[in-house]
């Protein structure tokens, strides 16, 4: 392969005309650099408080609940929840709309929820029990959730007595209808429902519950960010380099024959 000595930014020329598969992998490679950039300096510089991703709050356990639907049991029939030898966790919530009407005739609702349904990924195959228990100005409840040791819950909120507002409690049970998406995916049969027995619950989110990042992981974050950065406009520099030096040396140039074949200009004769 001969060598020809060109002017760099011809070379790089003759790479984007050549090369676009390249040229869109190196542009992607850039501006994923300077993105990752701009967000390292911005966690690095910025007097926001920022949320941490990693860290479950109760907020994320409020966004999940918003999202289930419950169905109650007949009356008298009791729900299968087990809360010997389990922790309790209780966290007041205010409601978004007025309560349901089912209120009207019970204060507390009490079932068993699976973990992922509240966004704990990480206890797949683990139900936990909970309640749900009527609070002043009918428009706060008290939620209850007993899980096992192992599992993690979140942290940051006040803890609320259940039974503070509810001395003399009216009870039943309930169970989680299965969302549209797990409808889909298991294909399993859909739980019968009457329209007065359904129900679900709007709890409104606290900001201060809102779990932040902390000095040191911003610092440790920026950092990451920043190496991330670094090696990625590093890798599109060398991308440009090669660009510069060796941007046209492979292609060949075309030409149209008579009969309109495409043949190359440099092709060796078939030997004899």
């Amino acid at each position: 392969m001969s060598w020809t000595f060109r002017v760099p930014f011809q070379n790089i020329k003759n790479f984007v005309v050549s090369r676009p598969p390249a040229v869109i992998f190196g542009f992607c490679i850039a501006s994923f650099g300077i993105v990752t950039l701009c967000l390292s300096l911005y966690i690095k510089h910025t007097s926001s408080p920022l949320r941490n991703p990693d860290e479950k709050g109760w907020n994320d356990v409020a966004v999940k609940m918003n999202k289930l639907n419950f169905c109650l049991l007949q009356p008298g029939v009791s729900p299968a929840i087990n809360t010997t030898g389990m922790e309790a966790a209780s966290v007041p919530f205010e409601m978004i709309l007025p309560v349901h009407e089912i209120w009207k005739n019970f204060t507390v609702i009490s079932g068993s929820i699976a973990a992922t349904d509240l966004g704990l990924r990480d206890y797949p195959g683990t139900n936990l029990s909970f309640s749900l228990s009527l609070m002043q100005s009918q428009n706060k409840i008290c939620l209850n959730l007993y899980h096992p040791h192992f599992v993690s819950m979140p942290h940051g909120a006040p803890t609320c007595n259940s039974l503070q507002f509810n001395p003399f409690p009216k009870s039943i049970g309930a169970f989680v209808l299965p969302r549209e998406d797990k409808k889909l995916t298991t294909g399993s049969i859909t739980p019968k429902c009457s329209d007065n027995a359904a129900f679900d619950v709007k709890l409104l989110e606290n900001p201060a519950w809102t779990v932040l990042l902390g000095k040191e992981e911003r610092a440790r974050s920026s950092h990451h960010l920043m190496v991330a950065s670094i090696f990625l406009l590093l890798f599109f520099c060398l991308i440009l380099c090669f660009a510069a030096v060796r941007g046209g040396s492979l292609s060949k140039p075309m030409k149209i024959g008579n009969a309109g074949r495409t043949v190359m200009e440099d092709k060796e004769p078939l030997a004899p």
